[in-house]
């Protein structure tokens, strides 16, 4: 379905009901928290936006958008042919609408608008379709109308204006699309009986009481997410199902790393009655949700890997770093998985996980990885970056990265670290067998006790100097074990930070983000845009080489470079979660600026 026309405005009208009188303007007063209400039944999907206009007054009066509009990609931008066209037709749309674009979306989009998309009428087809909008004031619509309506004889025949039945004005395209305009109301549709049941809903006083919110998806997103948010969308999973006669999300996927993220959010998405999302703005952040209903603790065997049981659910948690770029973590039961991979995955990719265990092999001393190895690893991995200050060199990379490190819990600590001890040990000697083949100085293998933690680590015999060294002087690996967590680490500085960290944890536990007071949060991501500003710019001789080598000018470079700087520092943290539920499934994102 494509509904593509602008839309138009209107004049009052009176709508009689049975022995009661009802004015357009009188539906105000009852009208519904959601739109949704006025949509007919039968519908696949609907997508609801509200309170659009102090978001686009922010939007428009932010600096961001000044700092965007100052730049040279923005000035580079505005010499091409079709940016230049594009401007000059919204100088002579604003003359016409005697405002400008800012505020007419201000005035005709900053209420609410719904669209409620319906199965195709013939199989094969595109859905159809409606749209309903609504504007503060009814005046709104009657300035707009008197503007526009004089122009429309000028479109030649492609559009039609009458009078429909119960007032206002019916705008026809050549396309086949009606819009019906009165009071605050704007109805679109291709399909005539969705315009007609939605004029009729729009009409009846107890409008709560018809229309799409009778339909159980739509029933239980607004009871398990409720309804006031800026927008909305809800599938009607168990409707698709139905029209597609078979399974609508498939039971195998096509890629291991998904299946370990999100393969339980999506078989319980299979039978969920609906997929919800919601997005909530803030003054200075935003929240923007995934939802799918459902029970996790009632998926199949294959799928109980993403579900840990309850008195061991562990949650996603980052160790709170004083200066940390990103963080990561998930909790499952790997061995499981592991072990039902072939009901979990497509079949062409089971040959490669016998190619991964033949290369792990070197580093397991003969124990199988199914078997042996997954078993004495816990239930929780983290990785973590964090900027790093070279204090092993005389001198720094050319390349200047973030120090990595991995986090293994362990199910069998004694065990597994003497096993991941001889992991390390064997890491540093391939690592020195490439070196010896490149040139590069070799490694050698020492220890030392930090915080009563004793942590071995590589070491160059002679401490390499001067700056532009090769990336590969980045790392300097180290591990340690803290309690039931090991650490794997690409430099000593960042395995000390983290032995610093979980050993302030033991007393007071602090992690980036507060763990959810409700439900079990078994995946979680965080990213600081300021610390990847501060790395890049650590980095900004590079960047700047490499936009030279694309002919940019100097000038050129050194100002989209500051932008990009500037642009980062003006954003806060980053974060994307999964959270299971006794009833639900929830994915989120949050972001915010200064």
């Amino acid at each position: 379905m494509q509904i593509t026309r602008s839309i138009g405005l209107l004049s009052g009208f009176l709508l009689w009901g049975i022995c009661v009188q009802i004015t357009w303007a009188d539906l105000a007063v009852t009208t519904p928290d959601s739109l949704v209400a006025y949509l007919p039944e039968g519908a696949i999907g609907s997508l609801e936006v509200s309170q659009l206009g102090p978001l686009i007054e922010r939007v428009e009066t932010s600096g961001v958008l000044q700092m965007v509009l100052n730049s040279p990609q923005w000035r580079e931008a505005l010499k091409q042919d079709g940016l230049q066209q594009a401007m000059a037709g919204k100088a002579i749309a604003e003359g016409q609408l005697g405002m400008s674009l800012w505020q007419f979306a201000k005035t005709y989009l900053g209420d609410r608008i719904v669209l409620g998309v319906y199965p195709p009428a013939q199989p094969g087809g595109q859905p159809d379709g409606v749209i309903i909008l609504r504007v503060d004031e009814a005046q709104s619509l009657t300035r707009l109308w008197d503007r526009l309506s004089p122009l429309l004889p000028l479109a030649g025949g492609k559009i039609r204006v009458g009078d429909p039945a119960g007032g206002g004005h019916l705008l026809t395209f050549e396309d086949g699309h009606q819009a019906v305009i009165r009071d605050r109301w704007v109805v679109i549709s291709k399909i005539k009986p969705l315009l007609e049941q939605t004029l009729q809903n729009l009409a009846l006083l107890e409008s709560k009481s018809v229309g799409l919110t009778e339909t159980a998806a739509w029933k239980q997103m607004a009871t398990q997410l409720g309804t006031k948010h800026h927008a909305q969308l809800c599938i009607n999973l168990a409707r698709l199902t139905e029209l597609a006669g078979h399974r609508f999300i498939p039971a195998k996927l096509d890629n291991p790393v998904f299946s370990l993220l999100f393969g339980g959010y999506l078989e319980l998405a299979a039978g969920s009655p609906y997929l919800g999302m919601t997005l909530d703005i803030r003054e200075h952040d935003f929240e923007l949700r995934s939802t799918v209903a459902g029970d996790p603790t009632q998926l199949d065997a294959a799928h109980r890997p993403f579900v840990l049981e309850k008195e061991s659910a562990l949650q996603a948690e980052v160790p709170a770093l004083k200066t940390p770029l990103n963080g990561f973590s998930l909790t499952r039961d790997y061995a499981n998985w592991y072990r039902h991979r072939e009901a979990l995955l497509e079949a062409a990719l089971l040959p490669n996980f016998d190619k991964f265990e033949t290369g792990l092999a070197i580093f397991l001393a003969g124990r199988d990885f199914s078997e042996d190895v997954l078993p004495m690893l816990g239930q929780r991995l983290t990785l973590v970056s964090i900027p790093q200050s070279f204090a092993h060199l005389k001198g720094k990379p050319g390349v200047q990265l973030p120090g990595f490190a991995l986090l293994f819990d362990l199910a069998k600590p004694t065990e597994a670290n003497d096993l991941l001890n001889l992991v390390f040990q064997t890491v540093v000697l391939v690592s020195n067998l490439q070196a010896t083949q490149e040139g590069r100085p070799t490694f050698v293998l020492s220890s030392e006790s930090y915080r009563e933690t004793q942590v071995a680590f590589a070491k160059y015999v002679k401490q390499p100097a001067g700056d532009g060294l090769p990336i590969s002087y980045n790392f300097q690996p180290a591990s340690a074990r803290v309690g039931n967590r090991y650490i794997f680490a690409t430099s000593l500085e960042t395995c000390r930070q983290l032995i610093d960290t979980l050993k302030e944890d033991e007393a007071s536990p602090q992690t980036i983000r507060p763990i959810p007071t409700e439900g079990v949060r078994d995946l979680f991501l965080d990213i600081s845009p300021v610390v990847a500003a501060d790395l890049l710019q650590r980095n900004e001789q590079v960047l700047h080489a490499q936009n030279l080598q694309q002919g940019k000018s100097a000038e050129q470079s050194k100002q989209e470079l500051e932008t990009l700087f500037q642009f980062l520092r003006q954003l806060t943290p980053v974060s994307f979660s999964s959270t299971r539920h006794v009833d639900r499934w929830v994915l989120e994102l949050h972001g915010g600026w200064k």
